[in-house]
């Protein structure tokens, strides 16, 4: 599916010798005037700080008066409703002149929207057919995605991490544990993993929904360590400290509403400092509980 309009702007730049502006009663072949979304396709997020957002739509040109157009809900291809899931601000808008880009506004209606369900929009532009681009078309789907903003008290507390690099390495062969996580004083986004893979070694951890709201994800200092290697391998290979980091091999990330979050990381052994080599990448997941939960865990499962 094609998204971005960028081979299609560099096609027209090359067609002309010159990119003119256009005229209102007169577009040659080579400063042909095409409108359309600038993608076809494209998630966007609706929590309580961010109810809406802009949906771009761009010209191949830039013209020297405003250009007024307007949009219409394909209804039988929408499984959001106007209406009742979102509103649009209007149903018309501006490219205004010496522009390539106008904006449209989807407003969600976030009491309707349950935590997490996605619902799509498909949007066509109203215009003369002249206007549409060939194979590109006068439409967009628009994945509208309800999440919660983040909050860390309800990431600090009790918490249940299961673990690969447990499952893997663990003496007790146990891939779970029951740790507990605070507030990091030094980061206001940030919490501390008390004994994340090991009694005594804490990691740290930074949480950022504002970056990029539509995949919030988590991000850790390097060289924290998290347990002994005699503990986990029975034997020392390097400085007695297996250490971990945030991996290149995925992304680690949170979902706010059911507090649980999703860590990818390299485990890796140095000594004086030099790499010893690479443990390897493992999967965390760590969902946050009730006192009341976690006090059954340790009465009935002895965690």
């Amino acid at each position: 599916m094609m998204k971005h309009l960028y081979r299609y702007i560099c096609a027209c730049a090359l067609l002309a010798a010159t990119l003119t502006g256009c005229h209102e009663n007169y577009i040659t072949y080579h400063d042909a005037e095409y409108v359309m979304f600038a993608d076809t396709a494209k998630t966007y997020v609706v929590r309580e700080d961010i109810p809406s957002f802009d949906i771009p739509i761009a010209s191949t040109l830039a013209c020297d008066y405003d250009r007024n157009f307007a949009v219409e809900v394909v209804t039988s291809a929408s499984t959001a409703v106007l209406g009742r899931d979102f509103t649009l601000e209007s149903n018309n808008f501006t490219i205004p002149a010496g522009e390539r880009v106008g904006y449209v506004k989807v407003i969600g209606n976030i009491d309707n929207l349950k935590s997490r369900q996605e619902a799509d929009i498909t949007l066509r532009l109203v215009m003369p057919d002249k206007l549409v681009m060939p194979l590109y078309g006068d439409e967009t789907i628009v994945h509208m995605r309800r999440l919660h903003k983040f909050h860390r008290d309800d990431f600090t507390g009790w918490a249940v991490v299961s673990s690969m690099f447990l499952y893997e390495y663990s003496m007790t062969r146990s891939y779970q544990r029951l740790i507990q996580t605070s507030a990091d004083p030094d980061d206001e986004n940030g919490v501390i993993l008390h004994g994340f893979m090991a009694d005594g070694y804490d990691v740290r951890i930074s949480f950022d929904d504002e970056t990029n709201p539509v995949n919030p994800f988590i991000s850790m200092p390097s060289d924290q360590v998290v347990s002994d290697e005699a503990s986990m391998f029975g034997m020392v290979h390097g400085d007695n400290h297996i250490l971990i980091e945030t991996s290149n091999q995925g992304p680690s990330y949170f979902f706010s509403h059911e507090k649980v979050a999703v860590l990818v990381n390299r485990y890796y052994v140095q000594k004086i400092g030099e790499e010893v080599g690479t443990v390897g990448h493992f999967l965390n997941e760590i969902d946050w509980v009730s006192d009341e939960e976690a006090e059954r865990l340790k009465r009935e499962d002895g965690m």
